[in-house]
């Protein structure tokens, strides 16, 4: 089992995020796999990476124009 804090781990949310990733597991996969991450990886780390994706995805804020 993989943790969040490993830095393949760190590395592979990066990428996923960059391909722009939905915290799923066939859209973080084909994100893994076009940055080239081997299949045995991704498979070791999958769970970690969506918890990542989701994590990061969570703290995005988008601004709101107050428009009145």
């Amino acid at each position: 089992m993989s943790h969040i804090d490993d830095r393949t781990t760190k590395q592979m949310i990066d990428a996923a995020m960059s391909r722009g990733a939905k915290p799923e597991a066939d859209s973080v996969s084909f994100a893994l796999l076009d940055a080239r991450f081997r299949a045995f990886e991704i498979s070791m780390r999958l769970d970690a990476v969506i918890a990542g994706v989701r994590a990061v995805r969570a703290t995005v804020t988008i601004p709101v124009l107050d428009v009145a």
